[in-house]
């Protein structure tokens, strides 16, 4: 389904029905991207609404109002325009809970709804909105509001199951909340134990989701315990239409952003969009009655995708509908955003990324109904988890594939908290503003907006994946062609997208473009490397050499005849050097091939049946000396000897490459000239074996003095109690397991499948390997390594987070900036167990785990905030007891002793 020209407005209630402003004519907005913020924490325009006498305002606790408003936002559009974007996405401005006791927390970011159709006081009124939409229409800029449909707040709650007979049992009202209960009818009447609610049944009175592959606990269940609406109830229908199709009439809104759409039945978007019935019309109805022909609905459909398969593309894109049975118009697209971060960020294997391409033009309609992001509200900062380069080629990719971008506003001052405050008041802002037009992020942004919005080929065109590097960091490639499809980019130039993941210099090969011999390229964007005097070879491969983190976007140009310069120096040349067979342990090697031309494409890749040893043979002529270079790494290669007949022999130890999928390329150097061979593919697969196992007591976990308590939210106890560490080698590398006494919870459907605990694992080299001591303190936690020891390398690990730091750039507060790769992370449910596998790519100056400690302490995670649970004497909702603000933040804890050599 192609996106609509136009992002239009949908949504306030009809007792406010005051002339809109006109909305804003524009072209299609897929060229341009979205800037997203949370009002309470971007911008104080007016301080007198800050502080509503509830307990609910206090800009240093991250659970509470900081004071940013509608006013703020109108304040600063001229720094959200002068970065190019085209539109502006607000949090929900609706009448929240303003405070809630048990949880200590404040509905600041909009979500906790008492009222759909009125604006919260702490953000302004109805002519600030209104003031905000007609700045941003006399811009041509547009507004898109963020809106809820499957909750309220959180206003009750059960002691026990419910009884689905008698709702009423065991259902108890939360004391002391602001306001007591939803304002709006028929939310307000939430009480089952009244025959009136009862009859209304404007909710479904359920408990929490407990298994999220369970569709009927999906759209009926409590998310996070929040009040679920009955959305299959004709009158909440009519409700939430009349709801938020007043926020057209009054406002002139030009898009919505619908939260938790997941967990709402299919019909419902349905008639809440496309009904046409004329006394309850849906929200696309009036936005044509108010003269907003074509309009966009975007829904957020969270899906932790499993790499390489595309079952969640599918579940998320089935909220698009069907030509037949519409439903949104896009869908923020979690499965993408996942691998941009795992790949740019975390150093994942850029297949992954193609695979995930490759997808997105299944499902998305080639990409047109895909809303792209990188950060959100809900998720940790990329900075948190990965480097400024990456996050800088994740950018670059964000705006050069088809779709919506959407920026979440800090990602272009570096923000590394999730939820921190651009202005200097508000929470997390360091007392300072961040609106610096100049910070290198915000410059670089503002090049990308531009060059995307010069090219509609980026935004509109048909995306074609061409490569991804299987093993780890390097070549990342895929193409943009102008489409001639209604909604396309129309007639233009393909436009090719090249990167390196990589921390090091990488070749790629013979990369297949898939355009004409010949080609040439304008240069769009280069970043550590030179496109200029690229041309495309035979059968339309290119080589590359790519430095560390570079990037390319090239505008292909007509084909021309090679020049002399062409000829000369470095070019693939097959018939100069050649791999002929690939073998280790009982492998069987192919035929040796015939030195000729050859497919372009790799052979399929031969396993090496657990062998450590690896032999790659081949043969060449007229060159003085031949090295194997393994995955396109250019700084390692691996010398081959001569043998008779212009044949060599190259010996690789497989242990210290990861399992998986990898190419050898064979590199002939003859004077000034190097000649490649084709790439060749090999599998390895290698077992690891048990190196230490430490058992830790069991009912230890209660800090270190024994009195913590865990926080009283259902879910925590026993969580956070470790059984054992096992501690498993595989030539130089090494993977931990670390299994829990109480098992793994996993009731908030966490990306890596385990919630209620985090772990962090500190690791302890020989001081030898390093050549300088780590050290003792152990950031965030308040505590000290044990016995003396120190840390050099530490990886965290949490249900939405995991990262892997060194420990010279950390101080007792925080750690530095993350290194790649990150940690491969499996939960492992039934066991009761959390896999770490690590790789020795991310750990600087170390060859080998030989002679290393590990160190695991327990704690929890905060995943919307971004920080740990805090600590205090009495235990809360979700906060620990039995210590003090600034104690050891350590539930439990276990290590495995350095190993000992004879």
């Amino acid at each position: 389904m192609a996106l609509p020209m136009r992002l239009l407005g949908l949504g306030l209630a009809a007792a406010v029905l005051v002339p809109a402003p006109v909305s804003a004519a524009a072209p299609d907005r897929r060229d341009g991207f979205v800037y997203f913020l949370m009002t309470d924490r971007f911008a104080d325009g007016d301080p007198s609404n800050n502080d509503q006498k509830a307990g609910e305002f206090g800009p240093a606790d991250p659970n509470l109002y900081s004071g940013g408003d509608l006013a703020g936002v109108r304040s600063k559009l001229d720094y959200i325009q002068g970065l190019g974007a085209t539109a502006v996405w607000l949090t929900p401005p609706v009448s929240n809970v303003w405070y809630d006791p048990s949880l200590k927390m404040a509905g600041y970011h909009g979500y906790w709804a008492t009222d759909f159709t009125k604006v919260d006081a702490h953000l302004g009124g109805l002519e600030d909105y209104r003031g905000l939409a007609a700045d941003l229409h006399a811009r041509s800029m547009l507004l898109i509001q963020d809106i809820v449909t499957n909750h309220t707040g959180d206003f009750f709650s059960y002691a026990g199951a419910p009884d689905p007979a008698d709702p009423g049992k065991g259902f108890r009202l939360k004391p002391g909340m602001v306001p007591p209960r939803p304002t709006q009818h028929p939310f307000s009447a939430n009480d089952p134990r009244d025959p009136e609610a009862r009859r209304l049944s404007a909710y479904h009175w359920t408990p929490d989701v407990a298994d999220f592959n369970d569709e009927a606990q999906l759209t009926t269940g409590q998310v996070s315990g929040l009040d679920d609406i009955d959305t299959s109830n004709p009158l909440v229908r009519r409700t939430l239409k009349e709801s938020y199709g007043g926020w057209i009439k009054a406002v002139g809104v030009d898009g919505l952003r619908v939260d938790t759409a997941r967990y709402v039945e299919h019909e419902f978007w349905r008639d809440f969009i496309h009904s046409a019935d004329p006394a309850s019309p849906g929200v696309g109805a009036v936005a044509r009655a108010q003269g907003q022909e074509g309009f966009l609905v975007f829904g957020e459909v969270w899906t932790n995708a499993v790499p390489f398969d595309d079952k969640e593309d599918a579940l998320t894109a089935s909220y698009l509908g069907t030509a037949e049975r519409p439903e949104m118009g896009a869908v923020l697209n979690f499965p993408l955003a996942g691998d941009l971060r795992a790949v740019f960020g975390k150093g994942a294997p850029p297949a992954l990324l193609k695979y995930r391409l490759e997808s997105m033009k299944r499902h998305y309609a080639g990409g047109r109904a895909s809303v792209n992001f990188i950060d959100n509200h809900d998720m940790p900062r990329f900075l948190s988890e990965g480097g400024e380069a990456g996050l800088v080629q994740a950018l670059a990719a964000l705006f050069t594939l088809p779709g919506l971008p959407v920026l979440y506003a800090g990602t272009e001052q570096g923000f590394t908290e999730t939820r921190a405050s651009m202005f200097a008041q508000g929470f997390g802002s360091g007392g300072k503003d961040h609106f610096d037009r100049s910070h290198r992020l915000y410059v670089f942004i503002k090049r990308l907006a531009g060059l995307r919005a010069g090219q509609p080929a980026l935004a509109r065109g048909s995306l074609v994946p061409l490569h991804g590097a299987a093993w780890g960091p390097g070549p990342l490639a895929y193409r943009v062609d102008p489409s001639t499809v209604p909604g396309g980019s129309g007639p233009g130039s393909p436009i090719l997208v090249v990167f390196n993941t990589a921390e090091e210099e990488m070749l790629a090969p013979g990369l297949e473009t898939g355009l004409p011999e010949g080609t040439r390229f304008e240069p769009l964007l280069g970043l550590g490397v030179d496109g200029r005097g690229l041309r495309v070879g035979r059968r339309g491969a290119l080589l590359l050499r790519l430095a560390p983190r570079s990037t390319l976007v090239l505008k292909a140009l007509p084909a021309a005849p090679p020049s002399a310069e062409d000829e000369a120096g470095e070019e693939l040349l097959e018939a100069g050097v050649m791999i002929n067979t690939v073998r280790g342990g009982n492998v069987r090697p192919p035929a040796p091939q015939a030195r000729k031309r050859r497919k372009s494409k790799a052979p399929p890749p031969l396993a090496t049946d657990k062998a450590a040893r690896v032999f790659i043979e081949g043969s060449s002529a007229g060159v003085d000396s031949v090295s194997v270079v393994v995955d396109g790494r250019l700084g390692r290669p691996v010398p081959a000897r001569w043998l008779p007949d212009e044949r060599w022999v190259a010996e690789l130890d497989a242990s210290l490459l990861p399992d998986g999928e990898h190419t050898v390329t064979a590199m002939g150097a003859a004077g000034s000239t190097v000649v490649w061979s084709p790439p060749r593919g090999l599998k390895i697969d290698l077992p690891y074996a048990l190196a230490a196992r430490v058992d830790d007591p069991l009912g230890d976990d209660h800090g270190p003095e024994g009195r913590y308590r865990y926080p009283l939210a259902p879910g925590f106890e026993g969580r956070a109690d470790i059984r054992s560490l096992s501690l498993y080698r595989r030539g130089s590398g090494a993977k931990l397991v670390i299994t829990m006494a109480q098992g793994l919870s996993g009731v908030w459907n966490p990306a890596f499948g385990f919630d209620h605990v985090c772990f962090h694992v500190f690791m302890d080299f020989p001081e030898a390997v390093l050549g300088r001591k780590g050290l003792e303190a152990l950031p965030g936690l308040g505590a000290r390594m044990k016995d003396g020891r120190d840390w050099d390398f530490a990886a965290f690990l949490a249900g939405w987070k995991v990262g892997l730091y060194g420990a010279g750039a950390a101080t007792v507060s925080a750690f530095g900036p993350a290194l790649a790769p990150a940690p491969q992370v499996r939960a492992d449910r039934k066991q009761g167990s959390v896999e770490v596998e690590f790789s020795l790519d991310a750990f600087p100056g170390v060859r080998s785990f030989d002679g290393a400690g590990f160190y695991v302490a327990t704690w929890d995670y905060d995943g919307v905030e971004g920080r740990l649970r805090p600590l205090a004497r009495e235990p809360a909702e979700f906060v620990f007891g039995g210590g003090e603000p600034a104690g050891p933040k350590v539930m439990d804890d276990a290590a495995v002793p350095p190993e000992k050599k004879p």
